[in-house]
């Protein structure tokens, strides 16, 4: 029953983003016909040749969260070459949480390891509508990709053992611990830190961005597009139920930065 439970806020939340981009489409559409229609009564003040530009934020995605740092260099008039870093959680789609006792971590049944994604990418920023006015909007996609490194930490779980009443800190195996013992809890996260396992993979983004800040200098921006990370095999996050090795996840973002002359 949770897990039909999760599986349904995951496609509302899926059905969410997707009604964002198209109510932000259709606003930046709407901003780009306005500003086509009448004179910069309100031109931006601020407009210069900026080389570089540095930008950071954080997102949500389908699948958790995460944050990045962005670096641009200005190619011509409207494309710039961009370098990504980022790093973000990874859960899975049936993972539902168990609540323990009072004064201990709640754990999520099955799930074995926690995953995370960080991401080195390269690629363009091309603008295809720029601002003309003070709270315009400026209209650019991005293509970006590179390799994804994907980390999985064990979970460790705080146990007592049924028959003899032991307590002990164990990583967490699935078959046993839900036969053999009482979880009391999950472990701090730190334990097992030096078991993390390197999965190597690529990854490509595609983005719309929209660019609302008053001058050019600044950055203030929403991002949404999609991400798809493959892998050469499956990395584990649950136990006793499928684990992925392509990863398509939809995000939006909020970006803040700053360009230089």
């Amino acid at each position: 029953m949770e897990a039909g439970c999760l599986m349904a806020v995951y496609a509302i939340f899926e059905t969410i983003m997707t009604r964002a981009l198209a109510i932000i489409l259709f606003l930046s559409c709407l901003s780009i016909d306005l500003n086509a229609q009448v004179s910069p009564a309100n031109p931006i003040e601020k407009r210069g040749f900026y080389r570089t530009m540095n930008m950071y934020g954080g997102f949500l995605h389908t699948r958790g969260v995460g944050a990045y740092y962005r670096r641009g260099w200005r190619q011509t008039g409207y494309v710039n070459k961009i370098y990504n870093v980022e790093f973000l959680n990874v859960n899975h789609p049936k993972q539902f949480k168990i609540e323990t006792v009072i004064g201990s971590q709640g754990y999520f049944e099955g799930k074995i390891n926690s995953v995370f994604f960080l991401r080195n990418s390269f690629g363009w920023q091309k603008t295809w509508y720029d601002k003309e006015v003070k709270r315009g909007v400026r209209v650019s996609s991005f293509f970006l990709f590179g390799p994804t490194i994907g980390l999985a930490k064990p979970i460790y779980m705080n146990v007592t053992y049924t028959e003899t009443g032991a307590e002990a800190t164990e990583r967490y195996d699935y078959d046993k611990h839900s036969t053999q013992t009482i979880i009391r809890g999950r472990a701090p996260f730190l334990i097992g830190i030096d078991e993390t396992n390197i999965y190597p993979g690529l990854h490509v983004k595609m983005a719309l961005n929209f660019e609302y800040s008053a001058d050019d200098e600044n950055i203030r921006s929403l991002e949404t597009g999609f991400n798809f990370d493959a892998f050469p095999s499956r990395i584990p996050i649950m136990a006793a139920t499928y684990n992925d090795q392509f990863y398509l996840t939809l995000y939006i973002a909020l970006h803040l930065g700053k360009r230089y002359l």
